[in-house]
């Protein structure tokens, strides 16, 4: 089960070395190995073969981030929920502790795990994980989960919803086709790394 080839800097065209820098000398440099790195994580690595789409993905997440309408705790819910139907299970077991960082409980985590109808804390996650998965199964919404996402997100919070979905349903489809891994050599603050993921600001930045 071969990974992708791995590039390293000297390898790369102007586009690619343009997101290599974006990755290892902006935000992400924490955890992508800095200005020392000799080569990205695998799913970065990935996005790499087409740089400009590898951009856009990054952008997108960065957008989402900063948007409020979409509480962490719901973006993680989206996060791991797309992750485990989709069978992405390295970015499932990543994005764990975030989720526990945004308030989600152990219980609806190992639900979710199972491919199993997890226990709500509330409304909000209920009309959130259906919407997940009514989306991902049918590429459409019920018009009771969506009148019920519109009541509870407005419009601009299930459109960010939608997006969150489709940045981790590329990111899955990049997981499994590219076999991605979580590299021994790479190793982050794991506080930082949860302040990252919650969209808050990481010293050193």
């Amino acid at each position: 089960m071969e990974r992708f080839p791995v590039l390293k800097k000297g390898e790369l065209d102007a586009e690619q070395r343009k997101l290599w820098d974006q990755l290892t000398l902006g935000p992400r440099g924490f955890y992508t190995g800095g200005a020392e790195a000799e080569r990205l994580p695998d799913l970065y690595n990935a996005w790499l073969q087409f740089p400009e789409f590898g951009e856009l993905m990054i952008r997108l997440g960065d957008e989402i981030r900063a948007r409020s309408e979409l509480p962490g705790k719901l973006r993680e819910l989206v996060v791991l929920t797309t992750s485990a139907m989709l069978g992405a299970r390295v970015e499932f077991d990543f994005h764990v502790p975030f989720a526990q960082n945004e308030g989600l409980s152990d219980a609806l985590i190992e639900a979710i795990s199972k491919g199993e109808t997890p226990p709500y804390a509330d409304e909000v996650e209920r009309i959130v994980h259906e919407a997940n998965v009514q989306l991902l199964r049918t590429a459409a919404l019920t018009p009771q989960t969506r009148e019920e996402a519109i009541e509870a997100l407005g419009y601009r919070g299930l459109m960010q919803l939608i997006a969150v979905v489709t940045l981790y349903v590329v990111t899955a489809y990049t997981t499994n086709v590219a076999r991605v891994k979580l590299a021994e050599d790479f190793s982050a603050d794991p506080d930082m790394l949860k302040d990252f993921f919650a969209g808050k600001p990481v010293s050193g930045e």
